[in-house]
């Protein structure tokens, strides 16, 4: 074989393995890239459960959506959450961890509580289209300090035409 076409073969053996690595990842992420109804299950300490919609994008991006009024017994008394934002990210063949956060405000006086930092522990099972994980929630003030800290359960089902 001369230069050239060594040159030529190293690049097509360049561009094949890059197409198929990118597709595999595709087609490994495409089994959690979507939208999920889920519910989370307060465990510890137990403070009931509730409904969430969930969107794992491509790229790594995740986009949660909850009631925007939580009512007591909180800590704080009734709050306001906005839509949480975050990241996401694969730690084995069908497990994942995401990671998002809310702004949170009083509910009667719209004074800026903190934060409420979420992270996942999910594991797809592709052929159920089903999520279960845990998940735990630090909830910040404004100075960035813990608060308090929520643990539970995670369980979702993707969302389809």
């Amino acid at each position: 074989m001369d230069r050239r076409q060594l040159l030529t073969a190293g690049v097509i053996a360049g561009v094949t393995a890059s197409a198929t690595s990118s597709r595999a990842n595709d087609e490994d992420d495409e089994g959690l890239v979507g939208s999920w109804f889920g519910t989370v299950t307060a465990t510890n300490p137990p403070l009931g459960q509730f409904n969430d919609l969930i969107s794992f994008h491509d790229g790594g991006v995740v986009i949660e959506s909850r009631r925007y009024l939580v009512p007591p017994p909180t800590p704080f008394g009734s709050l306001l959450e906005t839509t949480g934002h975050g990241a996401w990210e694969r730690t084995g063949g069908n497990t994942f961890k995401a990671f998002f956060r809310f702004l949170l405000q009083n509910a009667e006086n719209g004074v800026p509580i903190g934060t409420d930092n979420i992270r996942l522990s999910l594991t797809l099972d592709r052929n159920a289209r089903t999520l279960t994980g845990t998940f735990e929630s630090q909830i910040k003030n404004m100075a960035d300090s813990v608060q308090v800290i929520v643990r539970g359960t995670y369980t979702a089902t993707a969302i389809t035409v």
